[in-house]
């Protein structure tokens, strides 16, 4: 078949025009780039390649261009300027301003967007659809549809405008502009304390729910945040107040600006009562002008500035330390109120009342609220009593008038005579003198220590142990009718005071449920003690353990997390200003609400490294999210057992401390994250701490790897599982997570979950322990196994004295077990002292067996003392007579005894005299066992010689045993004993 080219058909214009409009009626005239598509056309009517646009300059067909470019020229002027939508209803701007047109007379034909930044708007998607637009041509970068993305963005912004698209606000902002303006023309708009616009207040008239946030509703409605940033400006720069008060405000910047302003009874605001009544208006009306309220509250904070620097020195040397001066009118930061010592100026001077005021602050800032004020009251009615002459006419006034010193017998009368003042006001009253002695401490005044009456029945074991646990059973009351029918009969004193009432109540009370409970005192309290202990240290490690197990298993937890933490950050820092839907599918994918372990893997994975372990709650801005999370894993207790320590387990490992050394609750509380060091001690850890009422004073215990017990943890594995999991930027005390914070334990925490961790056992629930009763306990049960050894006991508590630790160890089973010692003692020393008579069995009442029986177990060692029984257990566990009498000095089953008669003190004196002589040529040739064997005793004969023997009948004793030891060194064949 002849194939026949385009110009066969269409050689005149008037046939090409034809062509054209024929193919623009079907809507099939080709386009590209806002242009005819004239190759198209060459193509598929086969007209010459290039001839219709002639772009190669034939001769023979420039008509067929200038046809098709007048063509082009009249349907882009026609249509609007762009033709490349238009065989399309409405793809030419002038067809689409026509479809616009009619859809502002059809806005319900329109569909918006749901949700998104984008909610309330048209969707051009659905725009694309339903007009039947080419697939992204509204919603994509098609540079040929630009126009008409911008028509639609115009008309949407008409729209928005109007209030007819946009958010559920954006829409209402209309309305809420004619509200508004109701409101400014009559004066009533609300303002919030920050003197602008009270949005809350203003979209509840609207149907704004009362516990939804107004600023998310202005972010999500630009319209609206404009609209309220409008009325802000309105009421700022007019001076517009909807509150009557405000027409005042000239008035009382004059008034606050003045000297004579009034304060409250604080001493630290101005009053409110006085300030309107200068005003002539309510006090109601100040409060609630946010404009008064801050010039008083400015006012108020340029009178605190004053009230913390004083105006003489720029510190008073208190405790001599210089502290900075606080001024007359010193504010306390712990107790948040001001202390006015203003009225001793003008009796002495302002140098003095500030000295008085800034002294006074750091001396009680400690002190309970109540206490402070009783002191306050005490120590100004001192200064303002001692200052007026018909009180009492002394020189002491004076001389702090004066900066002289007082003499200090002049200011012990004034001490006297105004405690007398005071009794006879007030006899049955507290008087708090103690403030005015605590000033003598300061070196403000005189040291002055008042009198107070005696103590009675004063007890030193007053640290009560484990041993005196108050017994939670109603069968006690006829415990103590037994124990008070005992005393009677045995005259034992049960009184207040005492402890022997307690340690009997625990006796009856455990013999009752132990048969096989010692009979005597001692050993039964220490099997008690034993036993306590160790059912608190277990009770302690089964709360530990149960932390423990989840703070492992995080590990291996963590392990499975797929999040991207560093991509986490950013787009959670990036969720402002980013699609929410976009966050909220990321969310759910990091997240996933049907994986749980996925979830709890991410969870804990994003917390421990972007949040330093610490569970984001009451201080992150996203708190319904993470509390949301926290649900689908079990809530944020649970979460936090994964990373940090919980309160049971931080208070568990302590308790284990306190148990193992011994150590003061308020050391415990006071461990730092490195209190853990290297030991020198084999398979020990050193454990430091602080004793801060002793200024901070180091405290160390060397405590063991291991355990005794199987059932435990020691005390050392406990404190470093918890110093591992603190959180890195914790710099102070051990801390554990609650509430949604890092906190310390305080005492009172501490105390409660102790009795929570003992209320587990059902031995020790029947018992009112606590915390400070571990210390006593645990010096106590070292007291009672080496009851002669006081040292033991005092090095294990760091006590510089041994006084101090009797405060703990003085207890009745110690103290019975002394008096059974002291009482052997002094029944071996008679026996000792009369061994060398004849019939000493009748002096003493025993029969003669028994006297040789006793007399045997007390054998003379020839160097000055007596063994009271040489029969010992070897290493294999058999019955010998002991013969290592050099060792006498360091038996530590306590049979060596000292007979203060003359020759025996005598062979002493002789064998301190040859120790000392050999000490340089024995310690040379044999150091090692002169330190083992000889210098313990040289250090006992000189501790018998030269500090026993000293004073009384004993120093009597020691004169003639001298002339005895002279005599004999002296004697012909005398040979001087020497060491081996």
């Amino acid at each position: 078949m002849l194939l026949t080219s385009g110009f066969d058909t269409y050689n005149t214009p008037e046939k090409f025009i034809e062509l054209l409009q024929g193919l623009l009626d079907k809507k099939e005239l080709p386009t590209h780039n806002g242009k005819i598509a004239r190759s198209l056309i060459e193509k598929k009517f086969r007209f010459k390649h290039g001839s219709l646009s002639n772009r190669s300059g034939l001769t023979k067909y420039p008509w067929c261009k200038e046809v098709i470019d007048k063509f082009e020229h009249n349907l882009i002027e026609s249509e609007g300027g762009a033709i490349c939508g238009v065989n399309y209803e409405f793809g030419t701007p002038v067809r689409f301003r026509r479809l616009i047109d009619e859809l502002r007379t059809k806005i319900d034909e329109l569909d918006f967007v749901n949700a998104g930044c984008k909610s309330g708007r048209i969707s051009f998607i659905s725009f694309e659809k339903k007009f039947n637009f080419p697939y992204r041509s509204l919603v994509g970068s098609n540079k040929d549809w630009k126009w008409a993305r911008e028509m639609l963005n115009e008309f949407e912004n008409e729209l928005y405008e109007a209030g007819i698209v946009g958010t559920v606000w954006e829409r209402k902002v209309p309305d809420i502009r004619k509200y508004l303006q109701s409101l400014s023309d009559i004066g009533a708009l609300p303002i919030n304390e920050l003197g602008k616009l009270n949005r809350t207040s203003v979209m509840q008239k609207f149907g704004f729910a009362p516990n939804q946030s107004t600023h998310t509703a202005e972010r999500r409605a630009p319209k609206l945040k404009a609209l309220f940033a409008e009325y802000d400006i309105v009421i700022q720069s007019s001076g517009y107040s909807q509150y009557s008060a405000d027409h005042h405000l000239d008035k009382i910047k004059l008034i606050l600006n003045s000297d004579d302003v009034v304060l409250d009874s604080s001493l630290r605001s101005i009053s409110l009562k006085w300030l309107a009544n200068q005003l002539g208006i309510s006090k109601s009306a100040i409060v609630s002008s946010p404009n008064l309220m801050r010039l008083i509250e400015e006012r108020a904070k340029h009178l605190h500035d004053a009230q913390t620097r004083g105006k003489t020195k720029k510190s008073f040397n208190v405790y001599g330390a210089a502290l900075i001066n606080l001024g007359a009118t010193p504010y306390s930061e712990n107790h948040k109120r001001v202390y006015s010592f203003s009225s001793l100026q003008n009796l002495y001077d302002l140098e003095f009342a500030e000295k008085v005021g800034t002294t006074f602050v750091s001396i009680c800032r400690r002190d309970a609220i109540g206490t402070v004020k009783n002191k306050y009251l005490r120590i100004l009615h001192f200064f303002e009593w001692i200052a007026n002459s018909k009180n009492i006419d002394s020189s002491v006034a004076s001389s702090l008038r004066e900066n002289k010193k007082i003499d200090q017998a002049a200011f012990s009368r004034v001490c006297l005579a105004y405690k007398a003042f005071m009794l006879l006001n007030n006899p049955h009253r507290k008087l708090f003198t103690h403030i005015i002695t605590q000033f003598g401490e300061a070196k403000v005044i005189p040291l002055y220590t008042f009198p107070t009456k005696a103590r009675v029945n004063k007890d030193r074991s007053h640290r009560k142990s484990i041993l005196e646990a108050a017994i939670n059973k109603d069968e006690m009351q006829s415990v103590e009718a037994i124990l008070i029918d005992s005393g009677r009969y045995r005259g034992i004193e049960i009184g207040k005071g005492k402890d022997t009432k307690s340690f009997l109540e625990t006796l009856l009370f455990e013999k009752a449920n132990r048969t096989e409970l010692s009979d005597d005192l001692s050993e039964a309290m220490l099997e008690i003690t034993d036993t306590r202990l160790l059912e608190i240290r277990i009770q302690a490690s089964i709360a530990f353990q149960e932390w423990l197990n989840f703070n492992r298993e995080s590990q291996d937890i963590v392990k499975s997390a797929t999040v991207d933490c560093n991509e986490f950050r950013l787009m959670l820092e990036a969720r402002e200003s980013a699609n929410e839907s976009k966050w909220a599918r990321y969310v759910s994918v990091v997240f996933p609400k049907n994986d749980r372990q996925k979830t709890l893997a991410n969870l804990l994975q994003v917390i421990k490294e972007i949040y330093d372990g610490c569970p984001p709650n009451v201080v992150s801005s996203n708190v319904q999210m993470w509390n949301k999370k926290y649900q689908l894993v079990g809530g944020i207790d649970r979460v936090t057992s994964y990373l940090l320590p919980t309160r049971k387990a931080l208070t568990a490992a302590l308790i284990l401390y306190l148990c193992e050394s011994g150590a003061n609750v308020s050391v415990a509380l006071t461990l730092l994250k490195d209190c853990i060091r290297k030991s020198g001690v084999p398979n020990h850890k050193k454990v430091v701490g602080r004793k801060d009422r002793s200024l901070g004073k180091p405290i160390f215990d060397e405590l063991s790897l291991k355990s005794d017990h199987k059932d435990c943890i020691s005390a050392v594995r406990a404190i470093e599982y918890i110093c591992l999991a603190q959180p890195r930027g914790n710099l102070g005390s051990l801390q554990y997570f609650q509430g949604g914070a890092l906190q310390s334990l305080s005492e009172y925490t501490f105390r409660s979950t102790f009795k929570e961790i003992c209320s587990q056992s059902l031995y020790l629930k029947q018992f009112t322990l606590l915390p400070s009763m571990l210390r006593p306990t645990v010096l106590l049960n070292i007291q009672l196994k080496d009851p002669a050894n006081l040292g033991v006991a005092q090095l294990i508590a760091q006590h510089e004295s041994g006084a101090t630790t009797e405060g703990y160890t003085n207890k009745l089973p110690h103290r019975v077990q002394m008096e059974k010692d002291m009482l052997e003692f002094q029944r071996s020393l008679e026996i000792v002292m009369l061994s060398e008579e004849e019939d000493a069995h009748l002096k003493l009442n025993i029969d003669k067996a028994k006297w040789e029986e006793k007399k045997e177990k007390l054998v003379k060692t020839g160097w000055g003392v007596f063994c009271k029984d040489r029969s010992i257990l070897d290493e294999s566990g058999k019955m010998v007579e002991c013969t290592d009498v050099e060792n006498c000095v360091k038996c530590k089953h306590g049979r060596m005894l000292v007979s203060a008669d003359p020759m025996s003190i005598s062979e002493m004196i002789i064998w301190k005299i040859s120790l000392d002589q050999h000490e340089q040529s024995y310690s040379a040739k044999n150091m090692n066992r002169w330190v083992d064997v000889w210098v313990a005793w040289q250090a006992f004969f000189y501790v018998v010689l030269e500090e026993k023997m000293t004073r009384g009948k004993l120093s009597v004793i020691k004169l003639k045993a001298l002339d005895i030891a002279t005599k004999k060194m002296e004697e012909n064949g005398f040979i001087m004993p020497e060491p081996w």
